[in-house]
């Protein structure tokens, strides 16, 4: 039977005799796993996570996608011709995002939905950083501002 008088720090009684030293914790527990689950689905991949970020520059995959536009990559483990995936292009340095056209001996070859020319650089497999995953208009922009603001 509990006594009128509780220490601080003792543990409260629960259903089936079972006993809870820090019950803010197991409140606690659904926020940290959304957290957990947040960071797994959306941790850039120079953290250790599955999802590149590009900030679209230009005009060659008007008009679905426009300057200031941000796209969210994810890898898979294989891609096909129509869908949109980024590439790093050894030739530029830099991740580019276009459309796939064609696959032919291993290499893919991308056009911008915009362009009237295909790309120079027919990257392989493992060039390829990911397919669009999310597309978050104008996003780019914002985050661009938040981080060199004025």
């Amino acid at each position: 039977t509990p006594s009128a008088f509780t220490p601080k720090g003792s543990r409260k009684p629960l259903a089936g005799g079972w006993q809870l030293k820090h019950p803010r914790l197991l409140a606690a527990l659904p926020v940290i796993a959304l957290c957990l689950a947040a960071w797994t689905a959306l941790a850039p991949l120079q953290f250790g996570g599955a999802t590149s970020y590009v900030i679209t520059t230009g005009t060659s995959m008007l008009p679905r996608y426009h300057a200031g536009d941000l796209v969210l990559l994810r890898h898979e483990p294989s891609y096909r011709v129509g869908e949109v995936a980024g590439y790093h292009n050894a030739q530029l340095g830099v991740t580019v995002m276009h459309r796939i056209i064609a696959v032919e001996g291993g290499r893919y070859y991308f056009k911008g939905d915009n362009n009237n020319f295909t790309d120079s650089y027919h990257p392989t497999a493992a060039e390829i950083v990911g397919a669009e995953w999310v597309h978050l208009p104008g996003w780019g922009n914002l985050l661009l501002t938040l981080r060199a603001p004025g």
